[in-house]
């Protein structure tokens, strides 16, 4: 029995052991203590140094043990910080995890491969919705405006917004957004007097929503900030596993698919607009319509959505997903024909994944020594809390009481009678 339990305590240590190794080189913080469907989630990452960054494919999210398609706005802040937000799905039933994957770290005994996540808590029924774009403002040098846009989803009507010192706005009494309604804020911000904790504070149904205000960080292997290309290009693409969106459906079925708009070029693109063309935009939804900004070789996934009502009429739907700022611009055709039915014909309502995502994989290069069919963990000296200690040893104490009781020999208890009879011999 005692072996049993001390087994037990050890495969217990194995285990913390390795999910302490885990949290240590990567740390998942959320902003909030927990959100609603259909909210904005604000995340901060946390490593070690990995043997390289993390890429805004590696980035999920499951609801319910089933992976959600998300757009992730996704910024290197500095060497091991990433910031992060995207739109929780307006459906969230079921535990909500977001998970970073395939994160390389080499330590003791060479590159490993593996995951770390951390559950949101969603609120069933939150009295404010909001999805806000962008949920993290990192600064570009020389940078004076600052746009915001707020989409409410659910609560009421009325608006406060205020914000630090250094950041001045016009918005001084309670702005109004109708609900299913987006509008755009502008701020001006004074870099020279920024405080470290900068941030708009949006206030709506009894809820704040903190927009942190941060100063571009200049990192290893980047020039410095002040140092200016010879030519700096700016070049915008959709990236997508097809060229056009050409389907032709009943009126029953409805299309999803995620695309990634990537900056191509070597310079930051701000203010990018997206929008549909042609009636084709009568049928189609897109979950973003602002991305604030993107670096050079930074890519975000746009999700569009087809019929999704599956009320569309028959006819010839054709248009673009085009993305527009300053001189450059970058379209997507899509051409939908939907079919009537037969008044025979029984209804049959699909939905139909486009496969749209390119999957840029992981290069494995040669010097990398990794056994990919086991993630394990890098084994390193661990400095155990002195709580895991304490329940530790409350663990084996119990185990060796359980022990000695188990072996502690049953007294018979003596009648009177029996006590006389035994005298008597």
């Amino acid at each position: 029995m005692l072996q049993k339990g001390m087994i037990f305590l050890w495969v217990l240590l194995v285990v913390v052991q390795g999910i302490s190794a885990e949290q240590e080189i990567a740390d998942i913080q959320l902003m909030k203590e927990q959100y609603g469907a259909g909210e904005t989630v604000q995340l901060k990452i946390i490593t070690q140094a990995l043997e390289r960054p993390l890429k805004a494919d590696q980035l999920a999210l499951y609801i319910g043990g089933v992976k959600k398609p998300i757009a992730p706005f996704f910024t290197r802040y500095t060497e091991n910080t990433y910031l992060l937000y995207f739109d929780l799905p307006v459906e969230s039933d079921g535990p909500a995890y977001f998970k970073v994957e395939r994160i390389l770290y080499r330590g003791s005994e060479g590159l490993k491969e593996y995951m770390v996540e951390k559950e949101i808590p969603i609120v069933k029924e939150p009295a404010s919705v909001l999805s806000i774009i962008p949920a993290f403002i990192v600064l570009d040098k020389n940078q004076e405006e600052i746009q915001v846009q707020i989409e409410n989803r659910k609560g009421d009507a009325l608006f406060n917004i205020s914000a630090s010192p250094s950041i001045t706005h016009a918005y001084n009494i309670l702005q109004t957004i109708t609900v299913g309604s987006k509008r755009i804020f502008k701020l001006r911000v004074d870099q020279n007097i920024l405080e470290p904790d900068a941030a708009i504070t949006i206030e709506h149904a009894g809820q704040q929503y903190t927009i942190a205000v941060l100063k571009r960080q200049e990192m290893q292997g980047q020039p410095p900030s002040n140092q200016t290309q010879t030519q700096q290009e700016k070049r915008l693409a959709f990236m997508a596993a097809k060229p056009e969106v050409r389907k032709t459906i009943t009126k029953d079925t409805s299309l999803f698919g995620t695309l990634s708009l990537k900056n191509e070029g070597n310079a930051t693109i701000e203010g990018i607009v997206l929008e549909l063309t042609g009636n084709v935009k009568s049928i189609t939804a897109i979950d973003t319509t602002l991305i604030p900004a993107l670096q050079p070789g930074e890519a975000l996934d746009i999700t569009l959505t087809i019929n999704k009502d599956q009320e569309g009429a028959p006819g010839v739907y054709e248009g673009n997903l085009v993305a527009r700022a300053d001189t450059v611009q970058a379209a997507f055709p899509i051409a939908i024909t939907i079919e009537a039915k037969q008044p025979s014909q029984p209804i049959n309502r699909t939905n139909i994944d486009l496969d749209l995502k390119t999957t840029e994989q992981v290069s494995r290069d040669q010097e990398f020594d990794i056994n990919f069919s086991q993630r394990q963990q890098p084994e390193r000296e661990i400095a155990y809390p002195l709580g895991l200690i304490i329940v530790t040893l409350f663990l084996i104490i119990i185990a060796v009481g359980f022990y000695v009781l188990k072996k502690k020999k049953v007294v018979k208890e003596e009648t009177f009678d029996e006590y006389l009879k035994k005298i008597r011999k």
